[in-house]
C-alpha cells in the first residue's frame, strides 16, 4: 500500500508553526527550519511538545490530539498495523522510509514507536495542523 500524498502546507501555516516553536524552546525564527527534527535539532523534549500542541491550538482556534500529531496517523496506517508490542512493524518501517528518506539507516527492525520522535520535524507538525484544518 503506498504512502498517500503529503498534505500540502501553505506558507502562512508553516511560518505561524515556525513562530510557536521558537516561542516554546526560546530560539530564533531563523533557526527554526522546516526541516529541523524537533528534539534532534532543536533540542525539545517531551513536556515542550505538550505545550507547543497548546500554543498551536490557541494560534490556530482548534483541538489537537496526541494522534493528529503522530507520524503513524501522517502516514495512513491504522494503529494497530503499526506496532507489535511497541516495536515497529515491517509495514510501517516501509512507510517509514518512503516518507522520510533521509533516515533510511535509522528505520531498522526492532525500532520502538518511542524512537518515532526523534523524526518529528517542524514541517511534519505544519502539515498535521493542516490537515487538522480541514484543507
Amino acid at each position: 500500500m503506498p504512502v498517500p500524498t503529503p498534505v500540502p502546507i501553505p506558507t502562512d501555516t508553516l511560518e505561524r508553526v515556525r513562530k510557536r516553536v521558537a516561542e516554546v524552546l526560546a530560539l530564533q525564527v531563523a533557526e527554526v527550519r522546516p526541516e529541523s527534527r524537533l528534539m534532534d535539532d532543536l533540542g525539545a523534549e517531551s513536556l515542550d511538545l505538550v505545550e507547543l500542541m497548546y500554543l498551536l491550538e490557541q494560534e490556530f482556534g482548534l483541538r489537537l490530539s496526541r494522534e493528529d500529531m503522530s507520524l503513524s496517523a501522517q502516514l495512513g496506517i491504522p494503529e494497530e498495523e503499526i506496532h507489535k508490542d511497541e516495536v515497529l512493524t515491517e509495514r510501517a518501517l516501509v512507510a517509514l522510509r518512503e516518507h522520510f528518506p533521509h533516515a533510511r539507516d535509522f528505520l531498522k527492525p526492532g525500532l520502538t514507536r518511542r524512537h518515532l520522535a526523534q523524526l518529528l520535524t517542524v514541517e511534519e507538525i505544519a502539515r498535521g495542523v493542516q490537515k487538522k484544518l480541514g484543507t
